[in-house]
């Protein structure tokens, strides 16, 4: 299973929406210039992720996308199943790991185990998570040039 640009663009999209100050709108083309992501991607995200409640849209003059909840309360991921649907290492986890051949495969077991341990960590991490990483990063580029 590799996680798709798809899934990595909202991420960025959301992460770029809680680096604003809270209740800030920017531009959907300001987003993807900053977050690299390609123009064509990103209205079908954001469209995914207003839909899902997370992104509020304001048309017209003045308007612009902002973070519709608090950054804390999207983890990575309820982003990739929106965006992906259900998460699966392997296919004979998808849906709730009903394979035929699950009792007589020394395999299962593995997979199941990486795919919990997997699922842990991105349910466990938010984007309030990723915007203090990114905060620590850029304050530590900022540490390395002093001198």
């Amino acid at each position: 299973m590799e996680i798709t640009r798809k899934a990595e663009y909202a991420i960025a999209a959301l992460l770029d929406l809680a680096l604003l100050p809270p209740g800030e709108s920017t531009l959907s083309k300001d987003i993807a210039k900053r977050q690299a992501i390609p123009s064509n991607f990103l209205p079908q995200i954001m469209a995914a992720l207003s839909r899902h409640g997370w992104v509020d849209s304001t048309r017209g003059a003045g308007g612009g996308v902002r973070l519709a909840v608090e950054a804390e309360t999207i983890t990575l991921q309820a982003v990739i199943e929106v965006i992906e649907g259900p998460i699966a290492i392997n296919r004979c986890l998808v849906g709730g790991g009903s394979c035929p051949n699950q009792a007589g495969c020394p395999l299962h077991h593995v997979w199941a185990r990486a795919q919990s341990a997997m699922l842990d960590v991105l349910a466990k991490t938010t984007i309030a998570d990723l915007v203090t990483a990114k905060r620590a990063i850029g304050e530590k580029k900022a540490g390395d040039g002093a001198g």
